[in-house]
């Protein structure tokens, strides 16, 4: 039976697979993408080096990504899912038993995704802007942030207040700009920045 095309997502034109199979090459194709802007500058990939790389035919890509730009706002909202995933598996593993270590538990969770993320870096500061996806970007903050908040009001006896997941989300916005600080020059990370991230987790989320 022929897969049922779904309409594209307005914001990019790109469609969502529902058979595993079509799933599978989505997959391959964002991949392959990564791997490429690992080694070349964003201007000199096309979709026809994307499809050699991922194994599909040009066609096949088409299918579900209008162009290159639409592969990269797949590619940057699937790492928009993974910061939420980083915190979220940090909570469920084992917690140390200080704040100040759970702090730098999550600086160094997410430093490994900046180094090991195929395409990452070239995409964060070496891409096109895509305006649509600010919005999940404040979004994922937030879930961020209330995933922290949860953690140290449940194992650290934070205060559940506004002002407390204020300062949550505002801790999380300026850790982030201080990753991308740390590795926007230095593919392993600036060790001081990350030092100083942490610093400022300790600072900044202690309540009375």
């Amino acid at each position: 039976m022929p897969e049922v095309q779904q309409p594209p997502d307005p914001r990019t034109g790109a469609r969502r697979p529902q058979q595993q199979r079509s799933r599978e090459k989505v997959a391959r194709i964002l991949a392959a993408t990564g791997r490429l802007l690992e080694e070349h500058p964003y201007d000199e990939i096309g979709t026809r080096l994307i499809a050699a790389e991922a194994g599909v035919s040009v066609g096949v890509l088409y299918r579900f990504f209008p162009d290159k730009e639409a592969i990269v706002a797949s590619l940057v909202r699937d790492w928009l899912r993974r910061f939420v995933e980083i915190s979220q598996d940090t909570a469920a593993g084992p917690l140390p038993e200080r704040p100040e270590d759970l702090h730098r538990l999550l600086i160094e969770a997410y430093a490994d995704f900046f180094r090991s993320e195929p395409g990452f870096r070239r995409i964060w500061w070496g891409g096109p802007r895509i305006p649509m996806l600010q919005s999940e970007s404040d979004a994922n903050d937030q879930d961020v942030a209330d995933t922290v908040h949860a953690l140290l009001v449940g194992h650290y006896g934070a205060p559940d207040t506004p002002e407390a997941r204020r300062r949550t989300l505002m801790a999380v916005v300026l850790v982030g700009h201080l990753l991308n600080l740390a590795f926007r020059d230095r593919p392993e990370g600036d060790p001081q920045v990350l030092s100083e991230a942490a610093v400022l987790l300790d600072r900044y989320l202690v309540f009375p």
